[in-house]
């Protein structure tokens, strides 16, 4: 065990001051305790993950946030383009879901992101609009934008709206 544990201190003392601000992140993630989420201000299971929390919700609308945590940056040192893909995704779900009768819920066909620019930190906020609903299809369009404003990245996509069934 213990050329294990020096082989690990000298992989660690070895990392460039990025490498090692990455693994204590990573760390810092896998530490975490996640709690079942009991309140109406869940997002979902992975965006209570990520810390996500909606702004403003609404038939055809819904704006959310996240506060990036350097944990979820890829190997190039940015934020991993899945969790601007989350946040797009429950954000599409959010616009669609409010103006649903009872009974009815929605569930993403396929979800289009173009990724503008790298994010590193900050808070970043996701605007969706429903472009057109019909009985079964919504399509919508979301924008991603930093702190600053800058748009980080879009996203078009389509929800299948279903009749919820109670077996």
């Amino acid at each position: 065990m213990s050329g294990e544990r020096e082989e690990l201190i000298e992989k660690i003392d070895a990392l460039t001051d990025a490498e090692a601000r990455t693994l204590l992140g990573w760390l810092a993630m896998m530490r975490r305790k996640i709690e079942p989420f009991s309140g109406e201000q869940s997002v979902g299971p992975l965006g209570d993950l990520l810390g996500m929390a909606t702004v403003a919700r609404e038939p055809g609308r819904c704006t959310m946030e996240l506060t990036v945590d350097p944990a979820w940056h890829n190997p190039n040192g940015v934020l991993h383009g899945g969790v601007v893909y989350t946040m797009i995704d429950y954000s599409m779900g959010g616009a669609v879901q409010p103006g649903l009768p009872e009974g009815r819920a929605c569930t993403s066909i396929e979800v289009k992101v173009s990724y503008l620019a790298p994010v590193r930190e900050g808070k970043l906020t996701v605007e969706t609009e429903v472009i057109r609903q019909g009985r079964n299809i919504a399509f919508l369009e979301s924008k991603v934008r930093d702190e600053s404003g800058q748009l980080v990245a879009t996203g078009t996509g389509s929800m299948f709206i279903f009749d919820v069934r109670q077996d």
